[in-house]
């Protein structure tokens, strides 16, 4: 068979069209030049059809009566009330929602036939313009919020099972990224009932939260933490607790009875105390701990400690900052203060809401108060900063433990114990010296001479 006669497959053609050849600085400047120009010719003839439609709008407005924006909507939304949205809020409306929300509060469903009654309408009219007004601000603010808060007991139930399924979305994907966890929901309000709820990503957790929360150790975040994950990367297999019947910290009807009521109470530990001086004595405490927290923020130092004696030195001078918002007539340590609750309240408010707080000082007025702070020493007006009384031997050279001279001689000699000497080892010592007073004691010796 002759070649020419066989078959050969297609082949693909190749794009044989070659790359345009750069383009010099002078022939990138010109099209550039150009591209500007054109772009200006289009800004114009858009400039100018704008304010043609703007003029044309002006005219059928005041042709026919009514307002330009009107004829504009009709020109390009067709009518439809798409771009703005109607911000003016009407006095009726607002009116008829504060009615609707007082009939849900008294357990009424707020019907048409109800809202707009004759009863409803007279009342409406007979308002002040002050009145009108207020309705208007309070449905504005009501509208505006990012939060609303839900004024029935059933919107309430509602809107938290709706969340508590979202959570549950959240902290499910375990078997996805490898993580575990548990969800507590109660109810801050005692306006309505709801039952805690419980959600454990795994059921095996239940049972390990006895162990991970005795009595003897109580609650502690960080611990608590570390357990509940090593117990998750052990793969959560309640075959290997360790539980004895006095571990019984974590009851699950018992934790959530009391978060229900420390909720209720509005999340405030200080609530919680039963005296006085309970109450002063947790205030005292949150001072301290807050006054340290923002020390420890604005420093950047975990190490940092709040001193109120050598304030200025230990403070002021050593990390350049400044504590403003102090409201007792006395800067001291808030354990001294005394335990009347107003007073600790007046000095607690202020750290909430954050009047009260650290601040950096400019090395001005670092300069400023180290001057002003050693003017009041020098006159004496505050005490000076107690010092270490120095050494005796200091600049000489002290003795060795073990010098070469002695070595032969402390050879022999015993180390000294440092065993704690208990009641059991005094005994041992003391031998037969020390006898019960219930044991009755007989003389040998008088015994032999009867």
């Amino acid at each position: 068979m002759p070649l020419a006669s066989v078959l050969l497959p297609p082949t693909c053609l190749r794009n044989t069209t070659s790359k345009p050849a750069l383009l010099t600085e002078a022939q990138r400047k010109a099209r550039t030049e150009h591209n500007h120009i054109r772009q200006d010719k289009i800004n114009e003839a858009v400039e100018e059809w704008k304010q043609t439609t703007l003029t044309t709008a002006a005219d059928l407005s005041e042709r026919f009566g009514m307002k330009p924006h009107h004829f504009l909507n009709l020109f390009f939304q067709d009518g439809a009330h798409l771009v703005h949205k109607h911000s003016k809020v009407n006095a009726y409306n607002a009116y008829l929602h504060m009615k609707a929300e007082e009939l849900r509060d008294n357990g009424e469903n707020p019907t048409l036939a109800k809202l707009h009654s004759e009863e409803f309408k007279t009342e409406y009219n007979n308002l002040g313009e002050d009145e009108l007004e207020e309705i208007i601000t309070r449905h504005t603010e009501s509208s505006s919020a990012t939060y609303q808060q839900r004024v029935t007991a059933r919107a309430r139930v509602q809107d938290v099972a709706h969340t508590f399924k979202t959570m549950q979305q959240m902290v499910r994907p375990s078997m996805r990224i490898g993580v575990e966890g548990f969800i507590c929901l109660v109810r801050n309000s005692p306006e309505y009932h709801m039952e805690p709820k419980w959600y454990f990503s795994n059921q095996a957790l239940v049972d390990y939260m006895r162990v991970a929360v005795p009595v003897h150790k109580g609650w502690d975040i960080g611990y608590v933490s570390a357990k509940l994950e090593a117990f998750a990367i052990a793969g959560c297999n309640s075959i290997n607790l360790r539980q004895t019947s006095k571990q019984r910290g974590w009851d699950i009807g018992y934790v959530s009875a009391k978060l229900e009521a420390f909720a209720i109470a509005g999340c405030n530990s200080i609530n919680l105390r039963q005296t006085s001086k309970q109450r002063a004595d947790e205030m005292k405490r949150q001072i301290r701990e807050k006054i340290c927290t923002m020390l420890v923020e604005i420093t950047n130092n975990e190490t940092a400690v709040m001193h109120y004696i050598d304030y200025k030195e230990k403070i002021v001078q050593r990390y350049g900052v400044e504590l403003i918002g102090w409201t007792y007539n006395k800067f001291t340590n808030p354990s001294i203060l005394s335990t009347s609750l107003p007073a600790l309240q007046v000095l607690l408010d202020p750290i909430n809401t954050g009047s009260w707080k650290f601040i950096w000082l400019t090395p001005l007025q670092l300069n400023e108060r180290c001057q002003e702070h050693q003017k009041a020493i020098d006159n004496g007006s505050i005490p000076a900063p107690k010092t270490r009384k120095p050494r005796k031997d200091r600049g000489t050279k002290r003795k060795l433990i073990n010098e070469p001279g002695k070595e032969n001689e402390n050879s022999n000699a015993l180390p000294k114990s440092k065993k704690r000497c208990t009641s059991a080892a005094k005994k041992k010592v003391l031998g037969d010296l020390v006898q019960p007073k219930s044991t009755e004691t007989v003389d040998s010796e008088g015994s032999s001479k009867d």
